[in-house]
């Protein structure tokens, strides 16, 4: 679809039911950190792999998401609406990344975003990724 280059798989949410259950098996098991959420929501635990590439652990069954990271979010917001896709939301997170969420054809819904970590803050997560 002209208008959007994907560059990487920026993270992927996934629900579950109890971040004192879940954590220890991504956290101390797989070695995932836990690192401050830029959202502001008690629900969504952040952590990141290695490379970059995060798993958002949310504690809210209907919220499964892929989220691609684009190099330029206005042109595929142009482009996906021209393909008659509507946002269902967008916005900026407190590191200045900026997103726009789809439903793709089957209803799935599809984040598009721009690269994480765009402005410093102060945001800080503990170990069960609370972030203050």
């Amino acid at each position: 679809m002209p208008g959007i280059n994907i560059t990487r798989i920026n993270h992927v949410g996934i629900p579950i039911t109890d971040r004192k259950k879940t954590l220890p098996f991504y956290r101390d098991l797989l070695g995932i950190s836990v690192i401050p959420s830029q959202v502001d929501s008690e629900k969504i635990v952040w952590t990141q792999l290695v490379d970059g590439a995060m798993i958002h652990a949310i504690e809210q069954a209907d919220n499964w998401h892929i989220a691609f990271q684009v190099d330029d979010i206005d042109a595929t917001r142009t482009a996906l609406e021209e393909a008659g896709f509507e946002i269902s939301s967008d916005g900026e997170r407190h590191d200045g990344q900026r997103y726009v969420f789809v439903n793709d054809p089957d209803g799935n819904r599809i984040e598009f975003a721009t690269a994480s970590g765009r402005i410093k803050n102060s945001r800080q997560a503990d170990e069960w990724g609370y972030t203050s």
